[in-house]
């Protein structure tokens, strides 16, 4: 958001130098009026200022979503965060251990105590879908509790594409 705000702001700053600098009157005369304004309603002016202060401070120092998020589970000896990264390996690892399971990638959310894992999936083209997506969720939630002790409350399966299972050569 502050990118894009610099960005329309730096747009119009070059416009402007650009009107500026081809001698067109109407940017010198607009910005000669607002400095007389300025000087002649001080009350204004200060209000003013401190409008676009605090609009300024905001863009700058609000709280940002973190995006390496971890999550969070404890042991014995404290706590301990573990990060997006390896959560998606240890799920990527556990599903395709599975036979018939070609790819994975994987997505969450924290949903009330637990979270909840978005998995989109490529199967072998013979595989049966129902069977094989229940067998996957069982194997993550299960996997994912035992390697992090993070609750899992859901895993969802979206089966993207179904392909034939490409055998190795060997020479």
């Amino acid at each position: 958001m502050l990118a894009y705000a610099l960005g329309l702001a730096f747009i119009i700053v070059a416009l402007w130098v650009l009107a500026m600098a081809t001698g067109w009157w109407l940017p010198y005369g607009l910005l000669a009026q607002g400095l007389e304004w300025l000087k002649a309603n001080p009350w204004e002016s200060t209000v003013l200022a401190a409008v676009l202060l605090l609009l300024g401070l905001l863009l700058v120092v609000r709280p940002r979503e973190r995006a390496d998020r971890s999550f969070l589970t404890s042991s014995k000896g404290g706590n301990v965060w573990i990060s997006q990264e390896a959560l998606r390996e240890i799920i990527a690892r556990s599903a395709t251990l599975l036979p018939g399971v070609l790819q994975v990638k994987s997505d969450f959310s924290v949903q009330g105590t637990g979270l909840q894992i978005m998995l989109t999936c490529q199967f072998e083209q013979d595989a049966l879908i129902p069977l094989k997506s229940e067998e996957l969720q069982v194997k993550v939630k299960a996997d994912v509790e035992l390697y992090t002790g993070i609750q899992v409350t859901e895993v969802k399966v979206l089966v993207q594409r179904l392909e034939k299972a490409r055998s190795l050569r060997v020479q």
